[in-house]
């Protein structure tokens, strides 16, 4: 186990409300009993490997696996034990000065959210290099797509059952030949009912929504310089390059060599982005 102090005390940065107390990585030493402890912050841990339980004082147990998240309230009595030969974790204790983050008692399965996770562990690095600021701007990123997970999916919650497995269709396999045609027949649902509950919820038809989102993969591709145009009309779901040439000029006013050239100049057309990822983010709840 390592654990770090880098600011038992102080208050935060001018521009950001969370102050870490410490942060730490916990790899399996024994399951000798520990007592119970709490902390004066809240504590997010992450498990990345093998298994363990967590219980609270107030009664409730947690079987952690790996890509789960756990929030601790300030003040709450806790205890991690039961850890499998490999078990790991990486955790931060933290306040936040704003008053306005949920430290609600709850465990957030990641599954194919990977920033998350990415974010976390990096927090713990930049707390060993000393680096206090930037872990504290990083956490606070981490917990704003917490948030953002959170409430993506409790919004998939309400969503018809029809138009949530179209969603997830698109999102899971965007890259492929995919006809609404299809995609209704995966969600048991007519193309007229598709066309509805696509309207009635983004104010747009399925299939110009599928379009939008190849459009965000294909920005994300053309990013990649061993991409060549090709291969990102590919890796985005087109399978004539021409076509999708076409369409990107269509829906961003320029060409993808010239958008691969200045991607910070020319904003979609579609303002759907905040959308696609409010969705996109929940979509291993779909």
């Amino acid at each position: 186990m390592d654990v770090l102090f880098p600011q038992p005390e102080g208050s935060p940065s001018p521009d950001v409300s969370f102050l870490i107390s410490h942060s730490g990585h916990y790899e399996f030493v024994d399951n000798v009993p520990r007592p119970m402890h709490s902390h004066r912050g809240a504590e997010v841990v992450l498990f990345t490997r093998g298994s363990c339980e967590t219980r609270v004082e107030s009664g409730e147990h947690f079987h952690c696996v790996p890509d789960m998240l756990l929030i601790l309230p300030p003040g709450l009595r806790h205890i991690q034990y039961d850890n499998s030969t490999d078990c790991e974790t990486y955790y931060t204790v933290f306040e936040d000065f704003s008053g306005t983050a949920d430290f609600t008692l709850r465990s957030i399965r990641l599954q194919e959210e990977t920033h998350i996770a990415r974010w976390l562990t990096e927090i713990y690095e930049l707390c060993r290099e000393h680096e206090f600021q930037e872990a504290s701007h990083l956490l606070a990123a981490a917990w704003l797509r917490i948030e953002r997970l959170e409430a993506a999916r409790a919004r998939c919650i309400d969503m018809h059952p029809a138009l949530r497995q179209a969603l997830a269709e698109m999102l899971h396999h965007y890259a492929e030949d995919l006809s609404i045609t299809e995609i209704a027949r995966r969600s048991n649902a007519s193309v007229s009912l598709i066309h509805q509950l696509f309207r009635r919820q983004f104010g747009m038809g399925p299939r110009r929504f599928l379009i939008a989102l190849r459009m965000r993969e294909a920005r994300a591709a053309l990013l990649n310089p061993n991409f060549n145009i090709s291969d990102v009309a590919r890796e985005s779901g087109f399978r004539s390059t021409n076509y999708f040439i076409r369409l990107f000029k269509e829906f961003h006013g320029v060409t993808p060599n010239t958008y691969r050239r200045s991607p910070d100049q020319f904003a979609d057309r579609l303002k759907l982005t905040e959308k696609l990822f409010d969705f996109s983010a929940g979509r291993s709840d779909f």
